[in-house]
């Protein structure tokens, strides 16, 4: 009788975590409104097209994912979506496009968006003014996005690089690789660190310090292969290249030439296909 009724217990316990079990599987994960799910998948693809290099895909798809956000009144998601959107646009050529998307995303929501993301906006227009040329509005909008840079912001390793960068396009090369060494010394991510390696390198350069600029141009090198950015490794065995003849090693030198010019025939090569590639 005893067994009888231990027997019985255990039985309803049994049923009653099953049903437990059964009840918690019933629920289904939660999912984020499907209008969302779109604008999120629009910006992924818009990313992939940027990594595999198609550009103009990537300009569709970032203004498309755009405004679905803007629908949605997604300020920060539109502010970001701006950001990578303007980078784009830099990389095709259009400037006063990206700058003005940024300008005008400070201008309607400054006061709806993060302290960083102004400090991203501003560090972004000062690295299309630094490529086309136009140092004093970079180092305008690099002052502002240090004082919006607070804290662990993300891009404050990029604001010391591209000081570095400013200092040695006006020629001040001990002032360029001071700010180098810095971001060096501090640990940064691969790609900031490419950077400022980079910076010492041309800058040691042009200063005569040949072995230290030799050094750093390797280093960046292997950061870049790394990174695999095609024109990136090239400028690093052209500049290694460089530094080799200065130190009279010239048959080394014209190793690093020949597998500059090797990488710049494949890439065009690529590009050949790509373009003559029958689609489906």
């Amino acid at each position: 009788m005893i067994r009888l009724q231990f027997n019985l217990s255990c039985q309803r316990l049994l049923l009653l975590l099953l049903t437990v079990f059964f009840s918690a599987c019933g629920h289904a994960p939660h999912r984020q409104p499907i209008a969302i799910e779109k604008a999120n998948k629009s910006e992924l693809e818009a990313r992939r097209a940027v990594r595999d290099g198609d550009l103009m895909r990537a300009k569709e798809l970032f203004n498309l994912a755009m405004l679905k956000q803007l629908s949605l009144d997604n300020i920060q998601a539109v502010t970001q979506i701006a950001i990578n959107l303007s980078a784009v646009y830099h990389k095709l050529g259009e400037d006063i496009v990206g700058l003005a998307l940024l300008d005008r995303i400070l201008t309607e929501y400054s006061d709806l968006i993060t302290p960083e993301q102004r400090a991203t906006i501003a560090f972004r227009k000062a690295i299309i003014y630094t490529d086309s040329g136009s140092i004093p509005d970079a180092e305008t909008s690099l002052q502002n996005a240090s004082h919006e840079c607070i804290g662990q912001c993300s891009v404050k390793t990029g604001i010391e690089n591209l000081y570095a960068r400013i200092y040695l396009s006006k020629g001040d090369y001990k002032a360029a690789l001071q700010r180098s060494k810095a971001v060096i010394n501090s640990g940064a991510e691969i790609d900031e660190l490419a950077n400022s390696y980079r910076v010492a390198a041309l800058s040691e350069l042009e200063m005569g310090l040949n072995d230290d600029a030799l050094s750093h141009f390797l280093a960046v090198l292997d950061l870049d292969k790394q990174l695999a950015l095609s024109s990136r490794i090239k400028e690093d065995l052209k500049g290694a290249a460089r530094v080799l003849v200065k130190l009279n090693r010239n048959q080394e030198a014209e190793s690093y030439t020949n597998r500059a010019n090797a990488l710049a025939d494949a890439v065009q090569k690529l590009r050949v296909n790509a373009t003559n590639k029958i689609q489906p």
